[in-house]
């Protein structure tokens, strides 16, 4: 029998902790369940977001996709919070629209709108 598994989330490597939680905080609205320098925990729209110090990270991209309700305001708010936009908006199937963009810490990540 398979052990009971009680949560799922996603852990990013990050070099600059506070930068990094501010990003989040400031662009998509997360809320810091726990903080400290080496780990913070993250909800965003319910899931959790692990933010693992590791110095030397030059980030990646990391399969997180947010379906958000405006993407360009979404975007900008990327821009506002110290990410940028890699991909600009496109749409990927009917009336499903994507952006690529990355956090402060090179971390990418895409952003959805239908």
């Amino acid at each position: 029998m398979p052990v009971a598994v009680s949560e799922t989330f996603l852990g990013i490597s990050v070099c600059n902790m506070e930068r990094a939680a501010a990003f989040y905080v400031k662009a998509l609205g997360a809320t810091v369940a726990f903080g400290s320098p080496g780990w913070s925990s993250l909800k965003i729209a319910g899931v959790r977001i692990g933010l693992a110090l590791v110095p030397k990270s030059e980030g990646s991209r990391v399969g997180l996709h947010f379906a958000v309700s405006d993407l360009a305001t979404a975007c900008a708010e990327v821009e506002r919070a110290g990410g940028r936009i890699i991909k600009a908006s496109v749409e990927v199937a009917p009336g499903v629209v994507v952006a690529e963009v990355e956090d402060t810490e090179g971390n990418g990540f895409v952003l959805t709108q239908k």
